[in-house]
C-alpha cells in the first residue's frame, strides 16, 4: 500500500483509538446517540488512481500516467437502521463515474488493441459499490458507542479505451474494454464519539474496514467525520474518505484492477 493511502488509514486508526478511550471513560449520562434511523449523503470529491491489466497479463493501462484522471464530484451514502440498543444493520452506496478523452504521449496495449503515441482516446472508468453488513457495539455509553462491522463489499468496476488502435497491424477505431465483479466480506471497527458534556452538537465519527485474500486481492476502506448537528434531526458532516483501496489479481479469463478512490465529504446527516 503507498503511503498516501496509509496516511488515511493511519489517521482513521487514531481517530477510532482516541472514539475508543473517549467512549470507555464517558460517564453515563443523558443518552445523546439515540436513534432509530440514520442516513446521510455525501459530496466526495474523489480522485482515482491505479491501473488496470488485461486477461492473462493481456495489456495495462494506468489511470493517472497514461490517461491523467483528476479529482471529480460524486456521491457516497450511508443506511443505519439501529433496531436494537447494541444492534445495528447497515448499507453503503458509493457509485463512481469518471470519463476523460486525452492524446497520448506513450503507446499503450490493452485487451490485444494497441493504441500509438498520438492517438486521441476517451477513456472511462465506472464503479458502482453496495455493501450490506450487521454492526454489534462492543462498547457503548450515553455518550458514544465503538463496534464491530461485518459487510459484504459488492463492486462493480468497469473501464474501456475507445480510440484509432490496431490489431494485427490494422488500424481503426476501436473499443477495448474489461470489467470485475468482486464480492468481499470485510471485518472492521466503526466508533462514535460526543465530547461535549449533556449535548449532541458535535461528535467525532470514524471507520476503518478491510479484508486480505491470498491469491485473490485485498480491500481497505475508511472515513474520519466531524458531525456537526445543526436542528434537531439534522447534522452537517465534513472529513476524509478512502472509499475504496481495492485490488483484484488478475487471471487467464479475468482482468487485474487495483483502484485507490479517496477524497474529502461534505454532506448531511438525518437521524429519526
Amino acid at each position: 500500500m503507498s503511503l498516501l493511502v496509509g496516511k488515511p488509514i493511519r489517521s482513521a486508526a487514531g481517530l477510532l483509538f482516541l472514539l475508543f478511550a473517549a467512549v470507555a471513560c464517558a460517564q453515563d449520562n443523558k443518552d445523546l446517540d439515540a436513534y432509530k434511523w440514520r442516513i446521510d449523503g455525501s459530496w466526495w470529491f474523489s480522485n482515482p488512481s491505479g491501473y488496470v491489466h488485461g486477461a492473462n497479463s493481456n495489456g495495462t493501462f494506468d489511470f493517472n500516467r497514461d490517461i491523467g484522471f483528476g479529482s471529480y464530484s460524486t456521491f457516497s451514502g450511508k443506511i443505519d437502521w439501529h433496531f436494537k440498543r447494541k444492534h445495528h444493520l447497515i448499507v453503503r452506496i458509493a457509485p463512481v463515474t469518471s470519463e476523460r478523452t486525452v492524446t497520448l504521449s506513450n503507446q499503450i496495449e490493452f485487451e490485444g488493441v494497441t493504441y500509438d503515441v498520438g492517438a486521441q482516446v476517451s477513456a472511462d472508468l465506472n464503479s458502482f459499490s453496495i455493501s450490506p453488513g450487521y454492526q454489534y457495539d462492543f462498547i457503548r455509553r450515553n455518550h458514544g458507542y465503538l463496534g464491530g462491522v461485518v459487510q459484504m463489499y459488492l463492486i462493480n468496476t468497469k473501464s474501456s479505451l475507445t480510440g484509432i488502435g490496431s490489431v494485427n497491424g490494422e488500424s481503426a477505431v476501436r473499443t477495448a474494454s474489461g470489467s470485475v465483479f468482486a464480492p468481499i466480506p470485510t471485518l472492521g471497527v466503526q466508533g462514535r464519539w460526543y465530547p461535549m458534556h449533556d449535548s449532541n452538537r458535535l461528535a467525532l465519527d470514524g471507520d476503518i474496514q478491510g479484508m486480505y485474500f491470498f491469491g485473490y486481492g485485498d480491500f481497505f476502506s475508511t472515513r474520519a467525520l466531524l458531525v456537526i448537528n445543526v436542528y434537531k434531526h439534522l447534522s452537517a458532516i465534513a472529513g476524509y474518505e478512502l472509499g475504496t483501496d481495492l485490488s483484484v489479481h488478475g487471471t487467464n479469463d479475468r482482468i487485474g484492477l487495483r483502484l485507490t478512490q479517496k477524497g474529502p465529504v461534505l454532506g448531511i446527516q438525518g437521524n429519526w
